[in-house]
């Protein structure tokens, strides 16, 4: 365990004693769609958990003065903190010192530290990012999210079953994943230049360069798929690969039993993990035939014209750089 995922794990045991954070219990199930295994997490005590919606908590923002127990470490223009509400232990927050909008793009120090959370602490963490209205985003302060992965087989996130069948893959190059019904970008990280990145400048350089260039990516897919430039969008990272996804609505209706069940869906859906906030949601997310068919509702089908566009397009621009 390295020095700084044993501060993250003191500083949860010691929060959690003093009930500054909810560890929360949870049962896990799994359920293959689409070419992966979502996992599928059931917490009926987040039914509990105040929303953005109750009017008495309208005007509280926790990540301005949070309570000192949460708080693991304090950077230049970030905090990092403890999620209150705990389904995965060591839940971490990546949060802006000032009041910043969760609309904003990540800008360099963003992605620099979320990166040096995801080398320093160790073992393996999924980074996210929920920006703009429909994307599941719970709070209006910007805050990158950090959650440790402990799945079987190494394989994790589940989404990265797909990512490993992408065949001869190539640093820096952009790819979409056949078997994702959706408009999405995603990226090989070079790990070469991360480790050779001894100056903070150099690593900040180099992500802010794959994060714009991945997010010009998604820009022209939506252009071509003939959809709006102000699209909320989900942001996922890992030390290996970032990936892109735009999204259209932020919430998904399912039925089962004759009942109707509401889901918000934020980043980690397009992971490949699932939450339901009751046994009846998790009965009828498993009732679900492809569960690739709730991610479609609230993201953008791909045009089927969009790949001959973009082959017409790339055919230009050989003729014109010729």
């Amino acid at each position: 365990m390295t020095q700084f995922a044993k501060l993250v794990d003191e500083k949860f045991t010691a929060a959690k004693e003093k009930k500054a954070l909810f560890s929360i219990d949870a049962i896990q199930t799994e359920k293959e769609s689409g070419g992966i295994k979502f996992e599928i997490t059931c917490a009926p005590a987040l039914a509990k958990k105040p929303t953005n919606e109750d009017k008495s908590q309208e005007k509280v923002n926790p990540f301005l003065n949070p309570n000192p127990d949460l708080v693991v470490k304090e950077l230049d223009e970030h905090l990092i903190l403890l999620n209150k509400f705990a389904i995965i232990p060591n839940h971490l927050l990546l949060v802006t010192k000032e009041q910043k909008s969760q609309k904003e793009p990540l800008f360099p120090n963003d992605l620099y530290e979320t990166y040096k959370i995801l080398q320093e602490f160790g073992s393996p963490l999924l980074a996210f990012y929920n920006c703009g209205e429909n994307s599941g985003a719970s709070q209006a302060h910007k805050h990158i999210q950090l959650v440790p992965l402990n799945g079987n087989n190494g394989v994790q996130p589940p989404i990265k079953k797909l990512y490993d069948q992408i065949h001869d893959r190539r640093v820096g190059q952009i790819y979409a994943m056949d078997k994702l019904p959706f408009v999405h970008v995603i990226m090989q990280l070079d790990t070469n230049i991360i480790r050779a990145a001894t100056k903070r400048e150099d690593l900040t350089d180099y992500l802010s360069q794959m994060f714009f260039g991945l997010l010009d990516a998604m820009f022209q897919q939506l252009r071509e798929n003939a959809q709006p430039m102000n699209a909320s969008y989900n942001f996922l990272m890992t030390e290996e690969f970032m990936m892109l996804i735009p999204r259209e609505k932020e919430k998904v209706a399912i039925s089962h039993d004759n009942k109707d069940y509401e889901f918000s869906l934020n980043s980690l859906a397009f992971a490949g993990m699932l939450l339901c906030k009751s046994e009846e949601q998790l009965e009828a997310m498993k009732a679900q035939d492809d569960l690739m068919d709730i991610l479609v509702q609230v993201a953008i089908k791909w045009n089927p014209d969009a790949q001959r566009l973009d082959a017409e397009r790339q055919l230009g621009l050989e003729a014109h750089l010729a």
